[in-house]
């Protein structure tokens, strides 16, 4: 295959992977400063615990202004009642002593929270010799129908302990489900927005690498470093994570560990993925856009549709994720033979199953 192709579809991979990452970090910005995993498994706690009118107070500009400035009221406990499972659960010593003052965690293990809500329980209800006189106190006819069905035969507090983890485990499991769908919409929001600053249009920026040879060489050079770099950081992470895991299962045994966070693209990666976009043919003023005053309406229109068509192009691309564009960029090197293909993606970045 003729490298003049190849260095085109490097190009545009590369050009994805490069706003991919940029938009990952702006991602991981977004959710730190507004607190959204933290608010995520509030969501999760209020569903399991079957108290859905509380999700309404986490939600709206407001509750995220609140969160964004740490002040009190952007997770309002108070507002869901005193009468509240969920608020006395997350007000528990167990579980605000996981998160810094101000802040609400964003990852609680099934163990912790199991303990906490039957500590909580009992507090109201005084201690039980069995799970069944527990539970017949408890004034939410779902969660007792769920614990009941939970716990078999059983009628132990012990049984009942294990019936709570299980559900927070499986309610969780959702959670992170809803948390990915919302994250990769975010992703999109942001990667559209970069589109249009930076006019990063990929019917006009295909045809201009296609046309001109040296861009396209120059762009599936930059390529390849990125590459290495980017193969160079992942090698890192996994030995980081691994001696973490080493340290975590000696210190916690059979303790459940949080899932697997994604890891913010480093100074150097970002730097390779600036280099990427400023050596492309990308920014204003745009040659399709240019001279609209002078064309026709319908040619005027036709151009605008043109543009507005290549940016969503674009967001949705570097939607797909940093992994998946690592791994294209990565076939395409080992295809031209500039590299061979990495052994596997970029974790956490992009598309993929975070909190």
């Amino acid at each position: 295959m003729s490298n003049h192709y190849l260095d085109v579809a490097l190009g545009l991979s590369a050009t994805y992977l490069a706003l991919s990452l940029l938009c990952s970090a702006g991602r991981e910005a977004i959710a730190s400063l507004f607190q959204s995993r933290a608010k995520m498994l509030l969501d999760g706690v209020l569903t399991l615990l079957y108290e859905p009118a509380g999700l309404a107070l986490l939600r709206g500009i407001l509750p995220s202004l609140r969160r964004l400035a740490r002040r009190e009221g952007g997770f309002d406990l108070r507002g869901l009642g005193s009468d509240s499972l969920a608020a006395a659960v997350m007000s528990h010593p167990l579980i605000t002593g996981q998160a810094q003052a101000g802040r609400m965690p964003s990852y609680i293990p099934s163990t912790m929270f199991a303990r906490a809500v039957m500590d909580t329980l009992q507090q109201r209800y005084g201690r039980q010799t069995s799970a069944r006189s527990l539970l017949a106190q408890v004034n939410n006819p779902a969660l007792q129908r769920t614990l009941l069905a939970l716990l078999g035969e059983a009628d132990d507090l012990a049984a009942l302990e294990h019936a709570l983890c299980h559900w927070y485990d499986t309610v969780m499991a959702r959670t992170s489900g809803w948390y990915k769908r919302r994250s990769q919409s975010v992703l999109f929001g942001i990667a559209l927005v970069f589109a249009v600053a930076l006019n990063i249009d990929t019917l006009a920026l295909s045809q201009r690498l296609w046309s001109d040879e040296n861009t396209a060489q120059q762009s599936a050079e930059l390529a390849a470093q990125m590459s290495a770099q980017l193969t160079a950081q992942m090698a890192e992470q996994a030995a980081q994570a691994a001696a973490q895991a080493a340290a975590q299962a000696a210190a916690q045994m059979g303790q459940q560990q949080p899932p697997s966070e994604p890891a913010a693209p480093s100074p150097a990666i970002l730097g390779a993925a600036s280099a990427q976009l400023n050596s492309l043919p990308i920014g204003w003023p745009s040659a399709r856009l240019d001279h609209l005053a002078q064309q026709s309406a319908g040619a005027a229109a036709g151009a605008v549709l043109l543009a507005a068509l290549g940016w969503l192009l674009t967001a949705f691309a570097a939607s797909l994720g940093a992994p998946f564009w690592f791994d294209g960029v990565g076939w395409l090197l080992a295809l031209r033979g500039t590299g061979a293909r990495p052994a596997s993606s970029v974790s956490g970045q992009g598309t993929q199953g975070q909190r």
